[in-house]
């Protein structure tokens, strides 16, 4: 999916920018596939924040993080690490990249509100994952999908309400990556009918 000039929303943060341009520019050239999440990917979907971004998210499998993280950007502040905090599990490490803060997030899971979802990219998101044009580079960004059963599960009002609006305006680009994850995850039925209600549409067979 492409998203013609998106990638020009970050300008209005020349730091991000600036930031974002060397991470495309440094790993466009590795062939392991990662994705940018969090709150610079929902800026350049065009949804809207609350607050501008402070740092940036990037997502990955595990095999890949960890090759990723041989010629990661910027300075490297730690070694990937299994990382267990609350609900969430991943391999995760930092870096400081100009003046931003970068976490790169491997093989990411969440348990929450009684389901399981498991972040697979090279055999789902991927395929999926919107494209943005930062300067002579092409980023991919974490779907839609992903970031609002993300935030619902970790109960990010401020968050989900603005992805869900964003996904009503075009939902047939979302609807065949909501049902695959709702196929291959672990969801209760109150949580499904809660995420039906928000997108206007049925995501489960």
């Amino acid at each position: 999916m492409e998203l013609n000039k998106t990638g020009e929303r970050t300008a209005d943060y020349p730091v991000l920018h600036a930031a974002l341009l060397e991470i495309a520019k440094v790993w466009s050239n590795e062939p392991f596939t990662w994705l940018l999440g969090g709150s610079c990917g929902l800026l350049l979907q065009e949804v809207e924040l609350q607050q501008a971004p402070r740092d940036i998210d990037i997502y990955a499998d595990i095999a890949a993080a960890k090759m990723l993280h041989r010629t990661a950007p910027g300075t490297i502040l730690d070694e990937p690490q299994i990382d267990k905090t609350g609900p969430y599990a991943s391999l995760l490490s930092h870096y400081q990249v100009g003046e931003c803060a970068l976490e790169l997030v491997g093989g990411f899971e969440i348990w929450a509100r009684k389901s399981w979802y498991r972040v697979e990219i090279d055999r789902l998101l991927a395929a999926h994952a919107p494209c943005v044009q930062m300067g002579a580079f092409t980023v991919k960004l974490m779907p839609l999908a992903h970031e609002l059963l993300f935030n619902v599960l970790r109960g990010r009002v401020d968050r989900y309400e603005a992805i869900a609006k964003q996904i009503r305006k075009q939902p047939h680009e979302h609807q065949s990556l909501m049902l695959q994850l709702s196929e291959q995850n672990v969801w209760t039925s109150r949580f499904r009918s809660e995420v039906s209600e928000l997108i206007g549409f049925d995501w489960h067979a």
